[in-house]
């Protein structure tokens, strides 16, 4: 799952017009686990991790109501648009190489700067 964590500002959200909020100094974004339970199927962050082929099998199993050629397109979007797969991948080989009961407790920072990461 992913959830945005911040401290809503409610001077903010309790006026007229349309909805918004403020988010002052940082924003968290909190993602599910790198690695699927056993016997679990991937979604999220652990699709970015699999090979091109079975990233779309899952997604057209998640989305099997959508046109798998539309499928293709959104995902051939995602994987050359997207900055952050590399390093989505390079923790998945990190926590990869730690003990299976090491896995659990590993914990990632993506650090965005907006000056450097346009």
């Amino acid at each position: 799952m992913t959830s945005v964590g911040v401290k809503i500002d409610n001077s903010v959200t309790r006026q007229s017009g349309p909805y918004c909020f403020k988010i002052q100094r940082k924003l968290h974004h909190l993602t599910s686990a790198f690695l699927p339970h056993t016997d679990q199927t991937p979604m999220y962050v652990q699709i970015y991790i699999l090979d091109t082929v079975e990233q779309l099998n899952v997604r057209r199993a998640s989305n099997n109501n959508l046109d798998p050629i539309v499928m293709d397109n959104i995902q051939t979007m995602l994987l050359d648009s997207h900055p952050y797969i590399g390093q989505y991948y390079h923790a998945y080989e990190l926590i990869r190489d730690k003990l299976a009961d090491e896995q659990q407790e590993v914990r990632t920072r993506l650090h965005i700067d907006l000056q450097h990461n346009q």
